[in-house]
């Protein structure tokens, strides 16, 4: 076999390859073709004779593109599987983007019934990342049978390529001239939507384009329902190509749809029916029904029936008169399902009626048994991110009855009111905001008016007044850079001096996760004092070593502008090494002093104390992986620390902010010296606890959670850890995965709770909510959803004392209310 290009698309050269096998050297050297602006690699594959009489053969080949890993952003790889039932003769496959174009054929010249080709494309560095090749894919066999061609999409520099596709009408549907025609289009581009539209062509002296122009702020993903007017059209082939533009204008064509335009008819036709749903429904979910018919469309609808094995009832039915000329329609109906136990398995049929009074329902591909699609339906309600993005952190304020999001890609804070189940003007705040937390008013869990956003992309928090619902971002306080050092002491041999050396460890300042405390009495409804932020920072790839891409966890007092570095749980010398701390911050815009937070050493005048005071760590112990989550207790005194990463072995912390700071040390002639600049914060987890949970409970942290009073927190690893304010384990959640997702019950009571409520709730790999019992450690409930929540998950409490969960899902957020009558029937216990 051998392949060749078609250069500039203008003539196809075709050199059949020797019977005989090529050699290895020949086959390697006929697979490195150039075309103009990109050569096409591929390996090539030899056919063996099969021998024999030439039959009469009317089987088309088929032919299928398979992704396939590229060796580097430089280059796109496919894979083109073809088979024949005798023999292939030809395999074309043509590459065509903006800066890239070209065919490429594959000829054999023995017989081959199935041949994996695969191809690599050297894409020019002239065509930007992100740039849709549109791969097209055909085979001829030797009795010049053609197969239906194969279309796919690979995006360049190994991002997801741009895409448009029109999913209504279908090929090879009908359209009737005078009539409207319904058309449905979806696309989706890395670089985002600027337009999304049609050209109608074949049927009319010019070409028809319509289309959708975005405004700012564009999503990556659309979705239009429009119509073609065929007034004016003549009969025969309508051919619908989709197009979208993205924000750098680019242009990118979908795989076009042909329809059959004809006359109008009457008499006995019968309407063609289609219906998408989804395979769980929510109650309040949607559906898309369409039709078309030569006599026209009048009338759309649905119904949701139970099963066939129990008994007859309809959940939900409707229609949708279809005004005006219209020989195919599309209709999207809001279901109203009268379900509230879930799962419930149900039926759903689409129907339509043309306007000679013909009524039919959709079929299955045999065009005569009716279909009726099984659907879960389940609990929730979905509400998607208006305008796309990724979630990282969620907060439900109870003074504003909202639940804010923070959108990393979008730079705002997603608003979400509970009261309407909508989704609200978002807040615009700095670069790519992270972690949420409230600030605090009192011991009994009362919170502020103002939310605090770790701005990852910078080094700022923003506050956001949320006061009166006139939400907008109001301050940002620049965190500190905050430089810790090792201190070695050497002495010189000729003058005896001693020689103090500092090495620095720069880490990013950059906060990631943060939890609010404030200093006061340890309970009661006493009114906050000193406001203490605790948070872990986003770490870079340029830390000095040996801290590449590890974080740190600090406080930030924000009432008196005062830090801490967290070094607590590194404590402790080790084998054959000291080495003395010493840490010194430095002030952002003038905010805060510039001081040394540790002093390398401190003396006070004390009679033969020659020694002083200093702090000496491990210092592999200073850092956190990436991602280390921190959340506060709901009374504000607490705060649960769990270091993340993909490695097991995450230690976890506990912060109590009401322990207070270390104020004296032990002398060398054992006397009780106070300490000029207390460092030891004691409300840092003593670092035996820190390795008593590690021994205990070996495994990758994937999110934290603490309940009110911060007497019980939760570990989520492999498995989800119990642990007390001392981290010792107090049992096991069999949850799945790693899975942040996960929150107590608001009134959860903590350890010793033989009565009252012991609930958490934790999502799932599996679409669905799972409720367990913090004292029996079993799961007692399941709430079924839609999608998967895949990041944080928080409970609440309405005012009839319902509890509400919100998850956030691939696409926005998920909200499940349940009952205290249901919690009370499947958790009896809790």
């Amino acid at each position: 076999m051998t392949r060749t290009m078609t250069r500039h698309l203008a003539r196809n050269i075709t050199t059949k390859a020797r019977n005989a096998a090529p050699s290895l050297a020949s086959r390697l050297a006929g697979c490195v073709l150039g075309v103009a602006v990109v050569a096409l690699i591929a390996a090539c594959a030899d056919g063996t004779p099969a021998g024999g009489a030439i039959l009469s053969d009317t089987t088309p080949p088929v032919v299928t593109i398979t992704s396939s890993a590229p060796a580097s952003d430089s280059v796109i790889a496919f894979n083109v599987l073809a088979t024949d039932n005798l023999g292939l003769l030809v395999v074309r496959v043509s590459v065509a983007g903006p800066g890239i174009s070209g065919t490429f054929d594959t000829t054999f010249s023995t017989a081959v019934t199935s041949v994996t080709l695969p191809y690599v494309v050297p894409i020019p560095s002239s065509v930007p990342p992100g740039t849709t090749v549109t791969i097209i894919a055909s085979a001829l066999d030797g009795a010049h049978n053609v197969s239906r061609s194969d279309t796919a999409y690979i995006g360049t520099g190994n991002q997801s390529p741009s895409v448009a596709v029109i999913t209504n009408p279908h090929p090879n549907d009908t359209a009737v001239v005078g009539f409207t025609m319904a058309v449905s289009l979806s696309g989706k581009s890395p670089s985002m939507v600027k337009a999304l539209g049609f050209i109608a062509s074949g049927v009319f002296a010019t070409p028809h384009t319509d289309s959708v122009l975005y405004a700012s702020p564009l999503k990556d993903s659309v979705a239009v329902d429009t119509s073609v007017n065929l007034v004016g059209a003549t009969t025969g082939t309508l051919t619908l190509t989709p197009f979208l533009l993205d924000s750098l204008s680019h242009r990118v064509l979908g795989v076009p749809v042909n329809v059959v335009v004809s006359n109008s008819a009457s008499g006995n036709t019968v309407p063609v029916v289609d219906f998408g749903v989804t395979s769980r429904l929510e109650v309040t979910d949607t559906m898309h029904v369409s039709a078309h018919d030569r006599a026209g469309i009048h009338w759309l609808g649905y119904e949701v029936r139970n099963l066939p094995s129990d008994p007859a009832t309809f959940f939900a039915a409707d229609s949708f008169q279809v005004t005006g000329s219209v020989s195919s329609a599309l209709h999207t109906f809001k279901l109203g399902l009268n379900i509230n136990t879930f799962p419930k398995s149900v039926q759903v049929f689409g129907f339509a009626t043309n306007n000679s009074g013909t009524r039919a329902y959709a079929l299955l591909s045999d065009g005569v048994t009716q279909r009726g699609d099984t659907v879960t339906v389940v609990a929730g309600l979905t509400r998607n991110i208006p305008d796309g993005g990724v979630i990282a952190d969620a907060l439900y304020h109870a003074g504003t009855n909202r639940l804010y999001l923070s959108n990393i890609q979008r730079n705002t804070l997603e608003v979400f009111d509970l009261a309407d189940s909508a989704f609200q003007t978002p807040i615009s705040v700095g670069s790519q905001p992270w972690g949420l937390a409230a600030w605090p008013r009192d011991r009994n869990g009362t919170s502020g008016d103002t939310i605090l956003v770790a701005n990852s992309g910078a080094t700022l928090v923003s506050y956001v007044n949320v006061h009166a619902n006139a939400d907008q971002e109001v301050y940002r306080y620049p965190l500190p850079n905050i430089v810790p050092a090792t201190v070695t002491s050497t002495t010189d041999s000729k003058t005896g001096q001693i020689i103090e050396q500092d090495t620095r460890y720069d880490f990013s300042d950059r906060p990631q996760y943060l939890a609010t405390t404030c200093a006061g009495p340890a309970v009661g409804p006493a009114p906050c004092g000193d406001v203490i932020m605790v948070y872990s920072t986003t770490p870079t790839a340029g830390q000095s070593t040996p801290f590449a891409n590890q974080g740190t966890v600090r406080w930030e007092d924000l009432t008196n502008r005062t830090s801490h570095f967290f070094f607590e749980q590194a404590m402790g010398q080790a084998q054959g090494s000291s080495d003395t701390l010493k840490v010194t911050r430095l002030a952002a815009q003038g905010v805060g002093a510039e001081v040394d937070l540790v002093p390398f050493r401190q003396r006070q005048p004390a009679p033969g104390d020659t020694i002083g005071f200093s702090v000496v760590v491990q210092v592999n112990q200073l850092a956190f992986r990436d991602t280390t989550f921190v959340r506060n207790s709901g009374n504000f005194r607490r705060v649960i620390v769990g270091e993340g990463g993909a490695i097991l072995g995450s230690r976890a912390i506990m912060y109590d902010v009401t322990a207070g700071f270390q104020t004296t040390y032990v002398s060398s002639t054992g006397s009780v010296v106070p300490l000029p600049v207390p460092v030891i914060d004691n409300g840092v987890s003593r670092p035996v606890d820190v390795s008593d949970f590690i021994a205990n409970a070996f495994a990758r942290v994937g999110g934290v959670a603490i309940n009110f009073d911060g007497e019980l927190a939760a570990i989520r690893g492999d498995s989800t850890y119990l642990v007390d304010r001392t981290l010792r384990q107090q049992g096991l959640l069999a949850t799945t995965g790693g899975n942040s997702g996960l929150d107590f019950h608001p009134d959860n009571a903590g350890i010793q709770s033989v009565s009252g409520t012991r609930m958490a709730f934790a999502a799932s790999t599996s679409p669905q909510i799972e409720v367990y019992d913090t004292y029996h450690f079993n799961r007692c409930m399941i709430l079924p959803t839609r999608d998967p929540i895949i990041g944080p998950i928080k409970a609440a409490k309405d005012g009839a004392g319902n509890i509400v969960l919100v998850g956030a899902t691939a696409f926005g957020v998920v909200i499940v209310t349940v009952t205290q009558a249901q919690l009370a029937s499947s958790c009896p216990n809790s």
